[in-house]
C-alpha cells in the first residue's frame, strides 16, 4: 500500500486512480487524519464479506459449504436454470 500525503494525492489524482483501480491501495495522510483509497469493486467486496460474517446463519452454511469435499456437492446445470 502506497502512502502519499493530501498534496500529493491532488497533484496526481488521475494517476493514483489508475492505481487503485488495478488493485492497489493507496493512504493518504493529512493533519486531521488519514484516508484510504480503494475501488469500488474491492468496497463491494469488505461489505459483502462483513455481511456474511456478522450473519451466523450464513456464516454457518458457508463453513459447511467449505468443509464439504467437492466430490459430494450437488452439480448445477446454470443453463438450465431460468
Amino acid at each position: 500500500m502506497d502512502t502519499i500525503n493530501i498534496t500529493q494525492a491532488g497533484n496526481n489524482m488521475f494517476s493514483i486512480m489508475d492505481s487503485v483501480l488495478e488493485g492497489g491501495r493507496v493512504t493518504i495522510t493529512s493533519e486531521k487524519g488519514n484516508t484510504v483509497l480503494l475501488s469500488e469493486e474491492e468496497w463491494n467486496e469488505l461489505i459483502e464479506t462483513l455481511y456474511v460474517l456478522s450473519d451466523p446463519d450464513t456464516l454457518s452454511a458457508v463453513r459447511e459449504a467449505r468443509a464439504t469435499p467437492t466430490s459430494e456437492l450437488e452439480t448445477i446445470d446454470w443453463r438450465n436454470i431460468f
